[in-house]
């Protein structure tokens, strides 16, 4: 597989959504976001979807260049409109706004809606974290999102919905969560049908609310992605509800009930100063008191022991930065492709990896 560098492939990548018609400050924002989640452990929000976002600006369901403008504020609050952009440019402008009026206020709320894909929802979070805020993100899969059946119901009727939340942390890296409110990321599903693989037990169903590995079964329309939780399923269905209200409604993105074919991935963020609440110095003290409580428990069976919410990403990213990370050679050959068809040629593969530092251990 080939072996690629974190700064090539962000050069490599901004180029290509150069060559589309983004401004190259948003190019070098969607590069930057999509060479991030290969860092990080998350490929199937990387540089394998440089080809999607080329054919989506191509095809003219992706705006690019198109603003992202504020169409109501208070000084706590704002609801922006990304006018059909990539959802990495609207969803950025919206933690941009959010940081700089909880940085004022202390706390703040921004909605952001009419955008496509907002690829990692963690990113968000993880900015706003780097500045010393705590973020929550909320992100609805309006139009060709819709995939999940709810909750004791059948049909593609709401969307994965993503969670997101970000900690400022004393030890170098954020405490962040990340996930669906659906069993599993779509993304996922797609990463399984392309390689040929079954998806994992408890993803999905088929059309009569079966249980199936089978991803084409999903890929060819016939089946529904389940929530989250498994029998317990109703709480991934409230938490996805949830997510239709706050980004769906008040950021006005629409809800599972609008008409679009496209996808509408409405973000809302809240951003909290903690300082509002306690002092950095007893966060941190508090902080620290219960990360080592935690890491101190004892592995369970068949585990390599805890793992915080964002430590995994952190190592991952240690790992990735000094050894470079791989693709699959069908990926790789697939995003080329893409980018000749642009005329944007493709960086050399990287050399053979450096010697390595602290390798992730897998989630529990």
């Amino acid at each position: 597989m080939p072996l690629l560098h974190a700064p090539a492939m962000r050069a490599f990548a901004s180029d290509c959504f150069a060559a589309v018609g983004f401004p190259r400050p948003e190019a070098d924002l969607i590069a930057r976001l999509l060479v991030e989640a290969n860092l990080t452990g998350h490929e199937t929000h990387g540089i394998r979807q440089i080809p999607r976002y080329i054919a989506l600006a191509q095809s003219g369901d992706v705006k690019a260049g198109a603003p992202v403008t504020i169409v109501q504020e208070t000084a706590a609050t704002a609801v922006l409109d990304g006018h059909r952009t990539l959802g990495f440019v609207g969803a950025a402008k919206a933690a941009e706004v959010a940081i700089a009026k909880a940085k004022q206020c202390k706390v703040a709320a921004v909605g952001v809606r009419n955008l496509d894909h907002v690829g990692r929802v963690g990113a968000y979070p993880e900015m706003a974290a780097a500045e010393g805020l705590i973020c929550l993100a909320y992100t609805c899969a309006q139009g060709r999102g819709r995939s999940v059946a709810p909750f004791g119901g059948l049909g593609r009727l709401i969307g994965t919905n993503p969670i997101a939340a970000g900690f400022p942390g004393p030890t170098g890296f954020p405490i962040l969560l990340d996930f669906a409110t659906s069993a599993t990321a779509a993304n996922k599903i797609r990463v399984a049908y392309t390689r040929g693989k079954p998806t994992g037990p408890g993803w999905i169903v088929d059309e009569r609310g079966l249980p199936t590995t089978d991803p084409k079964v999903f890929m060819d329309g016939k089946g529904n992605q389940v929530a989250l939780g498994g029998e317990q399923g109703h709480k991934g269905f409230g938490l996805a509800v949830m997510v239709d209200i706050l980004s769906g409604i008040l950021a006005g993105a629409g809800t599972a009930t609008s008409p679009v074919q496209t996808l509408n991935n409405g973000t809302f963020l809240i951003c909290i100063d903690p300082s509002a609440f306690v002092a950095k110095e007893e966060y941190d003290r508090q902080l620290s008191a219960l990360i080592e409580f935690l890491h101190a428990a004892p592995p369970a069976p068949g585990k390599n022991g805890v793992i915080l919410p964002g430590e995994y990403e952190h190592l991952n990213r240690i790992r990735h930065v000094q050894a470079g990370f791989e693709v699959e050679d069908s990926i790789w050959q697939t995003i080329v492709a893409a980018a000749a068809a642009i005329q944007v040629k493709a960086p050399l593969l990287a050399q053979p990896p450096l010697p390595v530092q602290q390798p992730p251990p897998p989630r529990p």
